[in-house]
């Protein structure tokens, strides 16, 4: 199909338009930057924006110290317990609970559920507040959900426990743990 030419009053009434619309940018559109992907573009360098790092072997350890945790449980079981197809037997819930609270009922219930012969066991932490926004990596600043897995390795519970897992987004995610606790011989 072939295009119609404008008549004289459709170009007349599209200059008029066209006269009284202010571009979008103010740049020219005929002076777009192109970047490859290996040079930064002029005038790029971040300003005002502070980074708070930590020491290098802090930083490290904080990073991997459950990544690259030793599983110390049979693989099947564990794979189904990171999948959220294992349901907890008992369950802790710690909100609210300041240190002092937190401390004594974290050590009677995991003794209580060992006793009682339970396996899997939730403890309930919460994720605490939102992430100090001055980190390069964002970090949580909840102090039970920092304390407890400390807690938890401790020499009075650390043989009554077998493993300790972040639990699957179904029982809470990063606000809960999964303690998967041994048999009594």
């Amino acid at each position: 199909m072939k295009r119609r030419k404008l008549s004289s009053e459709e170009l007349k009434l599209w200059e008029k338009v066209a006269k009284s619309t202010l571009p979008l940018n103010e740049k020219n559109s005929s002076e777009t930057e192109s970047f490859s992907n290996n040079e930064a573009p002029k005038g790029a360098v971040l300003k005002g924006m502070k980074f708070h790092l930590k020491d290098e072997k802090t930083r490290r350890k904080e990073v991997f110290s459950n990544t690259f945790q030793k599983v110390k449980m049979d693989m099947g079981t564990f794979s189904k317990l990171k999948k959220g197809k294992l349901e907890p037997e008992a369950s802790l819930d710690l909100h609210g609970m300041n240190l002092e609270q937190a401390y004594p009922a974290l050590l009677n219930f995991i003794i209580s559920a060992h006793k009682t012969q339970k396996r899997l066991v939730l403890v309930i932490t919460g994720k605490g507040k939102n992430s100090d926004p001055g980190y390069a990596i964002p970090q949580r600043s909840g102090v039970l959900r920092s304390q407890v897995p400390i807690w938890l390795k401790e020499a009075n519970l650390s043989n009554l426990i077998l493993q300790v897992e972040q639990s699957h987004r179904r029982h809470g995610g990063l606000g809960a743990l999964y303690v998967y606790l041994r048999r009594i011989r």
